[in-house]
């Protein structure tokens, strides 16, 4: 008896970009109810895939891992690497807020609190009265989304500070401050994630 052998159809070129979360992307051109070209990413390789991501457009990956194609923006002010780095460092100072995570957007230099943390599976690991695997803890901190707590806004002073409210419809508050960012930073981050926070006005 001859057997036969299937040959599977060779999988298209794609431009691939794989997240923090290590999933990977496709790129994609469809169109738009007018006609036009709408460029996105997709999980698996379909009709309509690119090999490479057209002119003038660039891929975009927020802090929560999701993967889009956005235009390239036009060169704007750019925040001083040293004055994230400040920031960076002044988190990540607290034990509490190990986990926390400083990126910048837009403009600000924005402060993000995890919605999973070492320090929530320590206390679920104390409760069940045993360790949590390793691997559970690494790939829950993997996965990990972020909501923004607090920004630093430039103004005239250096920088304005906001942090986050949750009552009615939430948002940024008004500014905390405006000053030096080391003296914002040095009298501000400490109360992420403390019940002072919430009487900072």
């Amino acid at each position: 008896m001859v057997k036969l052998r299937i040959v599977k159809p060779a999988t298209p070129n794609a431009f691939a970009h794989t997240n923090r979360m290590g999933d990977t992307f496709y790129l994609h051109e469809g169109r738009t109810k007018t006609g036009k070209p709408r460029y996105f990413f997709a999980k698996t390789v379909g009709d309509g895939a690119l090999a490479e991501m057209p002119d003038g457009f660039e891929v975009s990956e927020s802090i929560n891992a999701v993967v889009s194609v956005r235009r390239k923006r036009a060169a704007q002010r750019q925040v001083p690497a040293a004055d994230v780095e400040l920031v960076r460092a002044a988190v990540k100072q607290h034990r509490h807020l190990r986990d926390h995570d400083v990126s910048v957007v837009g403009p600000a230099i924005v402060v993000f609190e995890p919605d999973t943390s070492r320090a929530l599976l320590e206390q679920i690991a104390v409760d069940l009265g045993r360790p949590l695997p390793e691997s559970y803890v690494q790939e829950r901190i993997r996965r990990v989304r972020f909501r923004p707590v607090m920004k630093f806004e430039p103004d005239p002073d250096g920088y304005a500070i906001f942090r986050m409210t949750y009552s009615g419809r939430g948002g940024w508050s008004y500014p905390l401050a405006s000053g030096k960012l080391p003296e914002l930073v040095r009298q501000f981050v400490r109360h992420i994630g403390t019940d002072a926070f919430f009487e900072l006005f």
